[in-house]
């Protein structure tokens, strides 16, 4: 759950808990603590972003309204009248196929293992692409249609042909050579390295793009919410809040360049507002970033909320684009963007009995005194026999060990102090100050030694 820390999230939930009914609330906090980021993120977005109309405007949670119960109700969060909104969170899985790609990977993984034991964690693969154009038929109203795609297919499956390769390809141990693979549901070249990461392990040429207005995740997405707030009587204007949870056409919704065979999410967005039968009076978009995103240095470059809106009048009154503005400035700070987030997930280090989130060491020092400021929970985690010495050291104060460095310069700690960092962090401060101690030095003269008596 890293788009918010966890401490943050707790604080969030606590304060909504008046608004939550039992059952809400449990459903909730499932997908919140879901190891698939496909139902945490999404849940992470719908907690941040209702806790933010509550700071903003009257709120009730799942009232229901036409046989549906939406996320979002509010009597006066816009001047104009209330608002009913559905929130969701969007990732690349469906324009990158890394699912499709993963589960390929599993497959063939499985039966490697079952031949040289271990090979699962040495293969690396790299699946094919295609493009071109598609005839013309009377969906694409007589045009021809671009078309790129990724050479997988979720209905590959094992075949005797390929068991047969793999054998063959792993029957002298690791091989030097790539195995180049290509069926009708799958083009793959496979490659054994030394270690592979299993969230790198598999790779496309392809970008995550979309090459149609219609046909992408982003439209298919819109058109669920614009379902699930059909509902909603005369004079309810209906507002769907999107989270980037890892996904492009979000995260760059208005490109700089030029665009050739691809859409992008601003397009998408337009396009269905433009469709007759739209009934959606505002898309939010809410993407976290860091303020000065062309900037590689993170001191002073905190991550920020761009929102941008959408709508279907033909002018947005500033008063209405000012609430949503208050809204974004109302949700916590992000603590990951989307696709950080999305790793992090996958890799199960929102886990709160796994390894904490250290806060980064900071050490000042004079002629004769020191302060660090050390990550509590590495400290803890150190004592609690989690960490071992070399990991506690890879992680916060490196090399050569500070606290020895100031033993051998005469000083111990003279005094220890806790810095809370409150909900904005998963961690705290354990403040050390060193001083020179007798007690870790050779004696010295006396500062201002007296001349001896007449």
């Amino acid at each position: 759950m890293p788009i918010f820390g966890r401490r943050q999230l707790q604080h969030t939930f606590d304060d909504l808990g008046p608004w939550f009914s039992e059952f809400k609330a449990k459903d909730l906090l499932n997908r919140l603590e879901n190891v698939d980021p496909d139902q945490a993120l999404p849940a992470e977005y719908e907690l941040a972003l209702t806790w933010g109309v509550s700071r903003t405007a009257s709120l009730e949670i799942d009232r229901r309204i036409g046989g549906r119960t939406p996320d979002i109700y509010s009597a006066d969060f816009l001047l104009g009248g209330p608002i009913v909104a559905d929130v969701a969170a969007i990732s690349d899985d469906a324009l990158s196929d890394e699912s499709v790609m993963m589960r390929a990977r599993n497959i063939i993984n499985n039966k490697c293992n079952g031949i040289l034991k271990g090979a699962g964690n040495h293969l690396h693969y790299t699946f094919r692409e295609e493009s071109g154009y598609s005839p013309a038929d009377r969906h694409s109203k007589g045009r021809k249609r671009y078309f790129r795609r990724r050479r997988i297919t979720e209905e590959f499956n094992m075949d005797s042909a390929l068991e047969t390769a793999l054998s063959k390809w792993l029957s002298g141990g690791p091989p030097h050579q790539a195995l180049q693979w290509q069926g009708e549901h799958i083009d793959v070249v496979i490659v054994w390295q030394g270690s592979v990461h299993p969230q790198s392990s598999v790779f496309c040429t392809m970008p995550s793009e979309a090459h149609d207005l219609k046909d992408n995740p982003l439209y298919r997405v819109l058109k669920t919410k614009q379902r699930q707030l059909k509902g909603a009587p005369e004079g309810v204007r209906r507002v769907i809040l999107l989270g980037d949870a890892g996904c492009s056409l979000l995260r760059n919704i208005r490109p700089i360049g030029p665009m050739f065979d691809t859409v992008s999410g601003q397009q998408v967005i337009q396009s269905f507002f433009a469709d007759p039968v739209n009934t959606i009076d505002f898309v939010i978009v809410f993407t976290p970033k860091h303020l000065h995103e062309s900037s590689y240095v993170s001191s002073n470059n905190p991550r920020i909320w761009q929102f941008d809106v959408f709508y279907r009048c033909s002018q947005l009154p500033e008063a209405e684009f000012d609430r949503f503005r208050a809204l974004a400035e109302a949700l916590p700070s992000p603590y990951l963007d989307g696709y950080q987030a999305r790793s992090w997930h996958q890799q199960g280090m929102f886990d709160p009995k796994g390894r904490g989130h250290y806060l980064p060491l900071e050490w000042s020092e004079g002629p004769r005194h020191a302060t660090m400021r050390l990550s509590a929970r590495a400290l803890q985690e150190l004592i609690a026999g989690r960490l071992s010495k070399e990991e506690f050291e890879l992680c916060t104060t490196g090399k050569p060990n500070l606290f020895a460095l100031q033993l051998a310069q005469g000083r111990t700690i003279s005094s220890v102090r806790f810095e809370p960092k409150g909900t904005n962090e998963d961690d705290d401060y354990v403040v050390f100050e060193f001083s020179d101690d007798p007690a870790a030095a050779k004696l010295r003269l006396p500062g201002s030694p007296k001349p001896p008596p007449a």
